[in-house]
């Protein structure tokens, strides 16, 4: 602790010594520290959240002064070094002016704060981005799923039939959705709430395909964790805008389950249907690489990985500037709506059967008679293996979607109703960690 305490102090005291040298403002340095060195804060961020009066005292206390304009900031009624209103940066300090000086957006920027508020529940709302583009930002905790923001979700589409070019689905929170909130779906579980867990299933399943045939363009703009359900939220956008730093991936048998909101389709769709149209293709190589991809809860490190792992498409676009992300997310939009935007035509799926189903089940058995998975996971894997390969078909055929979507849901349901699924999921909402039982 007192090395720690010592660096941060020291770290603090050489930030503040630097100005006003290189800069009139701590904005510079902070922006250096995070961009430069992929920080989450810089040294005046993370002075301010220590508390800036308390900290310069015990930084005396410990022989690291802090500059004298940090103590005549203090002196002058500013407590920190940002301003802040409504949880958002507004202002920082400037040595010269002997106040705070309003940050300026970057150029090329779209800021939602301040911009009328379409409609709004306590899930999620819906904000007017200028140029006939809507934008949807979600306001719960990590951006998880939940019904109030389905049923915006599904209202932000009502809207954009009539008075919109398109929809944007984003906000400037560090993650885009950590996926679906599990608590309402591990307490209906135990409370065996069959008919509405098989209600909110469905309703997930039915916004997503929506969103894959709606008439007009919807554009996710990700960033950072993108997992679960946001996931297949993002996979059913006609385009993807993703800011490098992505981190997407289905990893729903972490938490005991399935991907059931159109994942495991999406996953056949993109991975495996393009390969299977070419005559005399083995399936089982392309196969393997997606149970395996789903099976191990794989997340791609950034945007770029994705792309191998066919989370993100070839049309999707990578974006370097966080700060330009939702306006390049609308650019996107306009430029799909000009081009003469429509949906994909229905797509059927490639359901490879028993045969291919077995192959898989020989594998897991192994990896579990190798100790490499518990039981549970052995369970877990045989189940998803079931939906990925179309059920228990006697022979390979093409489906349609919804008998994929069909079975997602009934093997969701069905790990919902088993013992250690629950206590999986209470691991993962309790501390954050997935159980391995």
């Amino acid at each position: 602790g007192q090395l720690a305490r010592a660096l941060i102090y020291q770290g603090l005291q050489y930030a503040a010594s630097l100005l006003p040298e290189v800069a009139n403002s701590p904005t510079a340095i902070d922006n250096a520290i995070r961009w430069g060195f992929q920080h989450e804060a810089g040294p005046f961020e993370t002075w301010d959240m220590l508390g800036v009066a308390g900290t310069a005292e015990r930084m005396k206390a410990c022989g690291y002064p802090p500059a004298e304009w940090v103590q005549t900031m203090l002196e002058a009624g500013m407590q920190s070094f940002y301003e802040y209103e409504g949880g958002q940066v507004s202002g920082a300090y400037d040595l010269n002016m002997g106040k705070y000086a309003r940050l300026k957006p970057a150029a090329g920027a779209v800021i939602l704060r301040g911009r009328p508020v379409i409609s709004q529940n306590a899930g999620a709302r819906l904000v007017d981005l200028g140029e006939g583009v809507a934008c949807i930002e979600f306001l719960t905790k990590m951006n998880t799923l939940d019904d109030d923001v389905m049923n915006l979700l599904m209202e932000a589409m009502d809207r954009a039939g009539q008075n919109f070019a398109g929809l944007v689905i984003g906000g400037e929170a560090p993650n885009f959705s950590a996926g679906a909130n599990l608590f309402p779906i591990v307490v209906g579980a135990q409370q065996g709430m069959w008919d509405l867990l098989e209600a909110a299933v469905r309703k997930l399943q039915d916004l997503n395909m929506r969103m894959r045939y709606f008439p007009k363009p919807i554009v996710a703009a990700t960033a950072g964790l993108t997992l679960g359900g946001g996931c297949e939220i993002a996979m059913h956008a006609a385009r993807v805008v993703a800011h490098v730093e992505t981190y997407i991936g289905l990893v729903e048998l972490g938490a005991g389950l399935i991907p059931a909101g159109g994942g495991t389709k999406e996953i056949l769709r993109r991975m495996v249907n393009p390969l299977m149209r070419v005559e005399n293709i083995e399936a089982l190589p392309v196969m393997q690489k997606a149970f395996l991809q789903v099976g191990q809860a794989r997340v791609s490190t950034s945007a770029q990985e994705a792309l191998p792992m066919a989370l993100l498409g070839p049309a999707d676009r990578l974006v370097m500037n966080r700060d330009h992300l939702l306006a390049e997310a609308r650019r996107e939009v306009l430029h799909l709506s000009a081009s003469g935007f429509h949906p994909p035509a229905p797509e059927p799926v490639y359901a490879a059967g028993r045969d291919l189903l077995g192959a898989l089940r020989v594998g897991t058995w192994m990896f579990h008679e190798g100790g490499y998975i518990s039981d549970y996971d052995h369970h877990l894997a045989g189940t998803f293996a079931k939906v990925l390969c179309g059920g228990e078909l006697s022979r390979p055929q093409w489906v349609s979607e919804q008998y994929i979507l069909d079975l997602e849901r009934e093997a969701f349901l069905s790990l919902c109703g088993e013992e250690k699924t629950q206590a999986r999921m209470w691991s993962i909402l309790q501390t954050g960690k997935p159980l391995r039982n």
